[in-house]
Parts: C-alpha cells; structure tokens; sequence
C-alpha cells in the first residue's frame, strides 16, 4: 500500500499542466455579451466625465474646499483604472459573471450610502471609494470577457463597447445636470445607484465560456456552464499515486478566464471548485524554494520592463498627459462660477468634449491604419494640440469662444486615449504588451486620483483656475518633451545599427 504524503512533503509540488483551449464563438452569444460590456462602459465613462457637473452640485450642499470636494470625482476616475489588480484577483478565484454582479451590489450600496452622507468625509469613503471601486472592477472584467468572446472580430467588438463608452462621455452631463436641478444632489445620487444596480443585469448576462481541456493522449470537451461534463473528465483522468515510485499526480485546479487572455504572462492555479472543473494540472515534482514567491510576484507585475528606458519614458510621459486630461473637471466651475456661463451651457460643453473624443478614437485609426500615418508624429501632434488648447482654456470667456477650443481638446484626447495601447506594443512589443499595458494602467489610476485634489489645492490656494489651467499646460508640454527623447533615442539606435 502506497504511502501517503506528509506535511514534510508538500514542498514538492506539480508545475507541467494541460494546455486549456477556450472555444471561443467570435460571435453568436458573444454580441449579447459585448452588448453588456458597452452599457457597463457607457455607466464608467459617463460617471467619470461628469465630476465637474458633480462638482458643483457637491459645492451646494458642503462648504468645504475644493482639493477635499474633488477627491470625490478623482475616486470615481482614477478607480477605474486602479481596481485592476483588484479585478484581477476576484477573476482569479470567480467568473466574469459573479465578479460584475458583485461589483454591481458594491456600486449601488457605496451610492445609497452617498446620497444619505452627512458630510463631505463619509461622501469620500460611500461613494468616491466603494462605488468607485465597483466602476473599476466591472470595467475590467467587461473588456476581458469580451475579449474572450472574439478572436477575428475582437477589434470590432472592442470598437463597438467603446463606442459606449463615448455615448455615455456626451450624454451623461446632460442627463446628470438634469437630475440635479430636478432632484437636487442627493435624489442624483439614488439614481445613480439605480445605475450601478444594473450591473447585476450586464453581469449575467456574461456567460462563462465553454473549454477543451488536452491530455498527452486525449482531448476532453468541457462546457463550463454544465458541471457534469466536468464530472466526466474527472472520471476520465487516472487516479493520484503517492510514494516513492509516483512520478506524477493529477491535481485539478479552477483557472478564470483572465488568463486566456494573459497567456504571454502565464496562468496561475487556483483552488478547484467542488462541483466542476475549470482546469487540469498535470505535474511533474519540482521542489519549491522560498524565493518563489517573489520571482512569481516580480512575474506577474511585469518588473522586468523597468528596463526599459523607452518604456519608463513613455510611462512618465502619460502620466504627465493624465494630469493635463485631469483639467476638464474644473471646465463647468470655470464657466459657471468664473464666467458667469449657465449649467446647461457647461454641461453642453461636456458633451461635446465626450463627442469629439469619440470622433478622435475613429479618426486616429483611420489615420494610422489607412494613411498609415506615423503614431509617434500622431501623439506628438495630440500633446502639442493640448498644450495650446489648455493654456487657452482661462481665457476665452464666452460660450462661442470656448466651444472650438474644447472641441480641439476633445479631438487631441481622443486621439492620445486611442495611442497609449498602441504605443505600449510598440515600445514593449507584442509578447509583452499585456502586462506593459497593465503597468501603464495602473500608474495611470494613480494620477487620475492625484492630480484633481492638487489642482484643487491650488485653486484654493490662488482663488483663480488661471494657475489650474496653466499648471495643465505645464504637464502636457512636459509629456511632448519626455516622448521626444524617446524618438530621439530609437533614431540614434537605428543610426547605430546602419553603421
């Protein structure tokens, strides 16, 4: 009788595994499922381009100063980019579908608790950080399934939730500066919370995808909506041997569908569940050592690409781009507390800078993939827009003046928005543009959360948005110079190569 394995043992575990294949539909279900992403990213995007409208509506109810009255909307946005490693662990260890139904019960109780603070300070923890946090998670989640879903027409279907994350960008102010006057703050924030609410709909409406799972000599078919086809490969698969004579042992581990999607970064096991199977492991021994730890943590951060000085320059230069971005917040104060605008004039101001945004995501993908215009002449061209547009900002006091000059704005976001995935491959490459992109995410969470409350600061400090908006043009012109260095380089480097 063969011996069984004591705790002494269990350093020795199993690394070698069967290669899981999702079956993707590229279409079918897979429209209902990119249906909910787009409304998912219609609420996010539509929440965090209206904090200026929130912002004045906050202003009415608390008399606190703005850098505490801004850290509200700089939860809410820079959560949606922050809560991705939050939204990576939930995927590790749940589906798609239960993580968005989870971040829908977090959204709308951080919003109910919001519309019944008491202060400014309860405000920040109900609404800026529960309900923000669930923004980012169901943003995450939403672009990850999808992109599962679709192998020859993901670009499509990417195209298409972003395409409702730019209705959400022109039509939420409106509708937000609507609420306001008509419920005031408080009745927004209820309604709000009905928003979020809806998240449980788009969440189950994302069904896991059904996978094949590969042995050295067989191929087994799971769906994993059906737990007794899991059952059947559990019967399939031979019995665990222990001892001295076992040279492996088959350990069945659940796997989210993240890393179909990470496969450049490798998948990582999890605990199975107990009624179905979502992967298995086929295991050679191998002795862990107690660096492991931290070389799988340096791994799945992606350490490595701090190398890269192309990279951390590019990195540098979008952080400085976000705190120039992070300016729009304070355009409907401008307007209605500096130049004597109406609500509804600024909240129309909002919506055609979530237009032109979205016409500038469409027109840099024709520019770059039909003209085959150069990206790094493209967001050179976006940063300097930006700096013009954004010293200019202060000084055009009237509607008719400040119209063309958001438009501009709007158009050199949307096409800087669209080239950060597409300069991070390039400089990255493609095998390792996930987790580079993922870095550059992440940094970039930080800044949204950052610069709001210190433009705020110094809005408080000055009583004037003329030091906001030239601070903002500061950064913008310090991002073209970071990213000049970088062309700088790769023409020397090419120069070098010749020779």
């Amino acid at each position: 009788m063969p011996a069984q394995p004591t705790k002494s043992e269990t350093d020795v575990k199993d690394v070698e595994r069967c290669r899981r294949q999702p079956v993707v539909p590229d279409g079918g279900w897979g429209w209902v499922v990119c249906f909910a992403a787009a409304c998912t990213c219609f609420t996010v995007n539509g929440l965090t381009s209206s904090t200026g409208i929130f912002l004045i509506g906050l202003r009415r109810i608390f008399d606190d100063p703005i850098s505490k009255l801004s850290l509200i909307g700089a939860l809410i946005s820079g959560l949606s980019m922050l809560a991705a490693p939050v939204a990576s662990v939930l995927l590790y260890f749940f589906s798609h579908r239960t993580v968005m139904i989870l971040s829908g019960f977090i959204g709308c109780t951080g919003a109910i608790l919001g519309a019944f603070s008491a202060s400014s300070d309860m405000m920040i923890i109900t609404y800026g950080l529960i309900s923000g946090l669930s923004t980012g998670i169901a943003f995450f989640a939403c672009h990850i399934i999808t992109g599962l879903y679709f192998d020859k027409k993901r670009a499509l279907a990417i195209g298409i939730i972003n395409c409702g994350g730019g209705v959400g960008l022109m039509l939420m102010s409106l509708f937000l500066e609507h609420f306001i006057e008509l419920y005031g703050l408080r009745g927004t924030l209820l309604l709000i919370s009905g928003l979020l609410l809806n998240f449980i709909v788009y969440g189950s409406l994302c069904r896991p995808l059904p996978s094949t799972y590969t042995d050295a000599k067989k191929t087994a078919y799971i769906d994993a909506t059906n737990p007794s086809s899991a059952m059947e490969l559990r019967s399939a698969l031979p019995e665990p041997e222990y001892g001295e004579n076992a040279k492996r042992k088959v350990k069945l581990n659940q796997v989210s569908d993240i890393s179909n999607e990470n496969q450049n970064t490798g998948s990582l096991p999890v605990a199975a569940a107990d009624n179905f199977i979502n992967d298995v492991s086929i295991v050679k021994t191998q002795k862990v050592d107690r660096n492991s730890i931290l070389k799988l943590c340096s791994t799945i951060i992606g350490v490595e690409h701090f190398r890269n000085i192309n990279f951390v320059l590019l990195t540098m230069s979008y952080t400085f781009w976000v705190f120039t971005m992070t300016t729009y917040t304070y355009i409907p104060p401008l307007c209605v507390w500096t130049f004597g605008m109406s609500e509804k004039q600024a909240a129309i101001l909002m919506s055609l800078l979530g237009l032109l945004t979205t016409l500038g995501n469409v027109i840099l993908g024709v520019l770059v993939d039909i003209f085959h215009i150069s990206s790094n002449k493209m967001y050179i061209f976006s940063m300097l827009v930006l700096t013009i547009c954004v010293i200019m900002v202060p000084h055009c006091d009237k509607f008719e003046y400040i119209t063309p000059v958001i438009c501009l704005f709007g158009l050199a976001n949307g096409f800087s928005v669209s080239l950060r995935l597409i300069l991070t491959t390039e400089i990255s490459g493609l095998e390792h543009a996930t987790k580079a992109y993922s870095i550059l995410s992440f940094i970039n969470g930080i800044s949204y959360f950052a610069a709001p409350p210190l433009f705020g600061l110094i809005f408080d400090t000055t009583n004037s948005f003329l030091a906001v908006y030239y601070g903002g043009g500061a950064c913008a012109l310090t991002g073209l110079l970071l990213f000049l260095i970088i062309v700088c380089r790769n023409t020397f480097y090419k120069k070098r190569l010749r020779k």
